[in-house]
């Protein structure tokens, strides 16, 4: 048979082959060869149909009065990006552990709620989705900085932030300035003037939620010159070691004036109690507090000091989402500048969008007596929060309430920090 006649009966029997099978796809194998290897470089890739338009699962943690309000944003939202959506809420307390199995099993649904911190570690297992090649690219730049280096993982952008929530240390104005102060304490003689005049009034010097790890370790960080679990470790075998005394004889004249509690302080006075002049706080409990008092014109006037510490959080589009544009638009909408002050409104969770922060910190500088422009995160020339620096300051949670309570001193709280392994 000639060659050119060869030629026209394969073009036939293609052409047949074609007709008699519509839905043949000749880069089929091509397709699947690349999806296996996708599975195999997120192993929590999910096996939901690829071609239906079901809604996005969306997974959060937050308490009932929070997700009544996400809810009710959170569908306005997704009725103006045009997509359907689901929402489940699970206990914070057991979130991680349902997210570690629903990962594992590939059911974590379209986007998660993660605490920053923990964007990392999902990343690195290969449950996340990068959002660099999304929408969302375009406007993870207008987010605040300090927030998005905790989503940031082998120079992809995994996750975008949602809020925060600054841990602060604040104080009763009127207090300080009768113990000759203008500002809160930094230095030893500063922290003596405060517990001298806690003294004279007869009342605890500062109440701390005994339960919050984070912080409890945000004001040992704040003492000189540096108190917390990982400072103290860190600084075993260095020269700052000699520094430490100072900083356990700080520590053990303040101790006898701390008022411990089993949830969050605040300046509200009962029959049997006098008022704490000083908190440690997340900045939201503070405005909570504030704001549900009914004599607003009793209120004293605050000053606010932030400890470093931040509680963050970020949406985050799983690796087994096959609706990665839809959940990035919705992501996206969320994000915006209007939601974010939105939420920030109801929950009094700092946006996390920079220009919105901005305007919203200018507020609370007026409000309460705060440095103008002061940072919500901590501008010490100290190590950046490290997975085993947390691991750390969760173990040795159980020696700072001793020290708290007063049944440990500094000296034997900085001693059992140092043989921790």
């Amino acid at each position: 048979m000639k060659r050119r006649h060869q030629v026209v009966l394969f073009a036939v029997l293609l052409l047949s082959l074609t007709i008699l099978s519509p839905s043949f796809d000749f880069r089929g194998s091509q397709l699947n060869q690349e999806r296996d290897q996708e599975k195999d470089a997120f192993p929590g890739s999910s096996s939901r149909n690829e071609d239906a338009q079901a809604p996005l699962e969306i997974v959060v943690a937050m308490s009932d009065g929070e997700f009544k309000a996400f809810q009710k944003i959170a569908k306005e939202v997704a009725a103006s990006q045009l997509v359907e959506i689901n929402l489940r809420n699970e206990k914070p307390d057991t979130y991680k552990r349902v997210l570690d199995l629903e990962f594992s099993l590939g059911e974590n649904g379209d986007i998660v709620l993660l605490d920053s911190e923990e964007v990392q570690y999902y990343a690195q297992k290969g449950y996340l989705y990068p959002l660099n090649g999304t929408t969302l690219s375009k406007s993870l730049g207008e987010t605040v900085a300090g927030l998005r280096g905790m989503t940031e993982w082998n120079g992809y952008q995994w996750g975008m932030p949602f809020d925060f929530d600054p841990y602060i240390m604040a104080a009763h104005s009127s207090f300080l300035k009768k113990a000759g102060l203008q500002t809160l304490p930094h230095s030893k003689d500063q922290w003596a003037k405060l517990t001298q005049q806690a003294i004279a009034e007869g009342i605890p010097l500062i109440a701390l939620n005994l339960n919050d790890v984070y912080g409890t370790s945000g004001w040992l960080h704040h003492l000189e010159p540096g108190m917390a679990p990982d400072q103290v470790k860190g600084a075993q075998n260095s020269s700052q070691t000699g520094d430490f005394q100072q900083g356990m004889q700080l520590m053990n004249q303040i101790q006898p004036y701390i008022l411990v509690q089993a949830d969050n302080p605040d300046f509200s006075s009962s029959a049997d109690q006098k008022v704490t002049p000083m908190i440690v706080s997340l900045l939201s409990q503070l405005l909570n507090a504030e704001q549900s008092t009914v004599d607003k014109d009793s209120m004293e006037r605050i000053s606010i000091e932030t400890l470093g510490p931040v509680n963050s959080r970020s949406l985050v589009i799983t690796a087994g989402s096959v609706e990665a544009e839809e959940a990035s638009r919705w992501i996206e909408g969320m994000t915006s500048a209007g939601t974010q002050l939105k939420w920030y409104q109801q929950t009094n969770r700092l946006p996390a969008k920079q220009q919105e922060l901005d305007v919203e910190s200018e507020k609370l500088a007026e409000h309460y007596d705060m440095t103008k422009g002061q940072s919500w995160f901590s501008t010490e020339d100290v190590p950046a929060a490290t997975p085993e620096s947390r691991a750390l300051i969760i173990r040795s949670h159980q020696k700072v309430q001793q020290f708290l309570k007063g049944e440990i001193t500094a000296n034997q709280y900085v001693d059992s920090i140092r043989t921790t392994n």
